[in-house]
């Protein structure tokens, strides 16, 4: 009975080394890819339309090999795999940016990283702290993703094959998308605390917040955009 307590304590000790070894090795991939994004962009930007498309198909294929052919593959050769889709998302973000650029818009691409990465961190103190279980969450985030896709590609179709544009529905499509991904944002930090070393996979970990941050970015960029047009209306 004297025992107990210290190896209750040697077992919570133990439980959070362990989560934060698995906290750093996440964090640390999601800064080491930045280098790559940035010099993914710098290339996204020389080849333009063809960098974007590139990036896009690319990006999805890393992903694709990733989620299906993870545990056939050496811990090496997925991180490269990750870092190669750190790249591709770097370059489809090249010409994104490049057009905010090219019209002057320089501080709404400013604003829209600074009230992400301050978002994010907010997000993620959230998900960190609350005692509430958000992995109940993943059903209406899953469909949640569905609708904006598949409004997305609507919006798509109605621009480019009936030459129907709205701005009202454009705007609300990234508002919509932007509550989704700080939703995702919420989930997939839990995910990391609640991670175990051995168990889960840091990279697919890594991968999972990239794109909700990633995303959550692009839609308060359009969000910026959509504010600032209307202003200078």
């Amino acid at each position: 009975m004297s025992f107990e307590p210290r190896d209750m304590t040697y077992g919570r000790a133990m439980s959070f080394a362990r989560q934060g070894t698995m906290t750093g090795q996440v964090l640390g991939l999601l800064a080491f890819s930045l280098l790559f994004t940035a010099g993914g962009y710098l290339v996204g930007q020389t080849l333009g339309l063809a960098g974007m498309i590139l990036g896009l198909v690319g990006s999805i294929a890393c992903v694709l090999v990733l989620s299906f052919a993870r545990t056939k593959m050496s811990s090496g050769v997925a991180l490269g795999i990750f870092y190669l889709f750190s790249v591709f998302e770097g370059m489809t973000l090249g010409l994104i940016i490049d057009q905010y650029l090219t019209r002057g818009m320089g501080m709404v691409v400013v604003n829209a990283a600074a009230t992400t990465a301050g978002l994010v961190l907010v997000l993620s103190a959230y998900a960190w702290t609350t005692k509430r279980d958000l992995t109940g969450m993943a059903p209406y985030l899953m469909g949640g993703l569905i609708a904006v896709i598949m409004a997305g590609l609507v919006m798509m179709v109605m621009s480019l094959v009936f030459g129907v544009q709205s701005s009202v529905f454009g705007f609300l499509l990234s508002v919509v998308t932007a509550v989704l991904f700080s939703g995702f944002v919420m989930f997939d930090m839990q995910r990391l605390k609640n991670a175990q070393q051995g168990v889960d996979d840091p990279i697919m970990l890594a991968i999972g917040i990239y794109l909700s941050i990633f995303n959550l970015f692009l839609a308060i960029l359009r969000i910026f955009g959509f504010l600032s047009s209307s202003n200078d209306d």
